[in-house]
């Protein structure tokens, strides 16, 4: 990531990204600590400096990204997710830490987890699913990240387990960590964060967990509090969703689909609006339906293709094309290629 080009971004150029300041702030800390200059890189970024100490941040995608970037070029750092993932505490995630801090157990926090994610980090999305005697968490990327796609899943897995193992008070069990990325070349330093097999070039980005960990208490268990501070993290999410754009929140939804794009019906009835409403509402933003569905598609099979292994029919089918023919057809268009020739020119295995 170090010799990567500042800019070098996708088509999200303008977007914002809102995320709580101090987790600026803990990663200008620590290339501080490495020897790099924060003023310089926030500076470089066009960035304010005052940004970091706000409870709230607010970058446009380029900034988020250009930030990022040069942090890991400044101290020559591509492993540095993971070394920023092990410095999140518990509490650094706000009311969603202490919330789950205080749960009945293991079970209940992952709820939470999943539930308030977006308070935290609007770029993940974190899903729950038992199976039979293991439980599987799925990280899913709700918008493509281009080339600070493993600093930020390596950032959020990382402290994903240190809560766990926290709230669990160190008894539950990490069976395999999955990441859908190739293996990097700094892939022998993920057993000294991880204590378990980590597997590169999967499907998706997962956690495996014994079923019966569920159940662990957690040590600092207290139903009121976490009740209260629950209920503060549901005013939490309202608030966040409130500071969002109609589409944004949709490219968002968009992010959680696999398979399937809801008609716009849907997607009024999941916001609590009539169709037309919507409509209206995406007119005054200069955009329709129609063209954030057509955006989000040829973005992320542009990330699949080019950071995944994954078969050009089952890409079709996550992007919700029932006949694989449709998807070369649209890709061809966009792109002037099939989607086996753009993946032979632009594959990134280090992605």
């Amino acid at each position: 990531m170090a010799n990567r080009n500042i800019g070098a971004t996708t088509a999200k150029a303008g977007n914002q990204v809102a995320l709580p300041g101090h987790y600026l702030r803990n990663l200008l800390d620590l290339t501080k600590s490495r020897g790099a200059n924060p003023q310089s890189i926030l500076s470089d970024a066009g960035v304010s400096a005052a940004l970091p100490d706000q409870f709230d941040a607010s970058l446009t995608w380029q900034q988020f990204h250009d930030v990022i970037t040069l942090c890991c070029a400044r101290i020559n750092e591509p492993a540095l997710g993971l070394y920023l993932g092990s410095q999140l505490t518990i509490t650094t995630h706000g009311l969603l830490g202490l919330a789950t801090m205080s749960s009945g157990n293991l079970q209940q926090a992952l709820l939470l987890i999943c539930k308030y994610t977006s308070t935290r980090s609007p770029l993940l999305n974190l899903t729950m699913q038992q199976q039979q005697q293991q439980v599987v968490l799925t990280l899913t990327e709700l918008q493509p990240l281009a080339d600070i796609r493993q600093f930020v899943v390596d950032t959020f897995a990382v402290a994903l387990h240190a809560i766990l193992d926290f709230i669990s008070g160190h008894r539950y069990r990490l069976k395999q960590v999955q990441f859908a990325f190739a293996k990097p070349g700094y892939s022998a330093l993920y057993q000294a964060f991880f204590p378990c097999p980590v597997i590169f070039a999967a499907n998706e980005h997962r956690f495996m967990l014994e079923a019966t960990d569920l159940a662990i208490v957690s040590p600092w268990a207290d139903r009121q509090v976490q009740s209260q501070l629950t209920a503060q993290c549901e005013l939490e999410l309202q608030r966040w969703q409130q500071r969002q754009s109609v589409g944004g929140l949709i490219r968002l939804m968009l992010g959680r689909t696999k398979g399937r794009i809801p008609g716009i019906e849907q997607v009024a009835a999941e916001f609590a609006l009539s169709s037309r409403t919507l409509r209206r509402r995406l007119m005054q933003e200069d955009t329709c339906y129609h063209q954030l569905v057509a955006d989000w598609r040829r973005e992320m099979a542009r990330q699949y293709l080019q950071t995944t292994a994954l078969p050009v029919q089952q890409i079709g089918y996550l992007l919700g094309y029932a006949d694989p023919a449709n998807f070369g057809r649209a890709f061809r268009r966009e792109y002037g290629l099939s989607p086996s020739q753009f993946r032979q020119q632009h594959y990134c295995a280090a992605c």
